[in-house]
């Protein structure tokens, strides 16, 4: 199940259906961010932590979904 959801999370993220920067509070934080390096590419394990973070957002999501999805229709 972990492998389909990271294959479902980058098949959105790459056909821009989840598009982190178009969330104005996300880009904020994002950018805060950024500025902590002044200029310098983060810290790969800092970007890692970001994205790990991101996926496991998605997947808390699908998963509620499904649920919610289960629940609806045994009423």
């Amino acid at each position: 199940m972990e492998e389909k959801l990271k294959e479902l999370y980058l098949l959105e993220t790459s056909r821009s259906g989840l598009d982190f920067d178009r969330d104005p509070e996300y880009k904020k934080y994002y950018t805060q961010a950024e500025a902590l390096w002044e200029g310098e590419d983060m810290p790969p394990a800092v970007f890692h932590l970001l994205e790990a973070g991101n996926f496991l957002a998605f997947a808390h999501g699908f998963r509620l979904g499904a649920r919610l999805a289960g629940w609806a229709r045994a009423d």
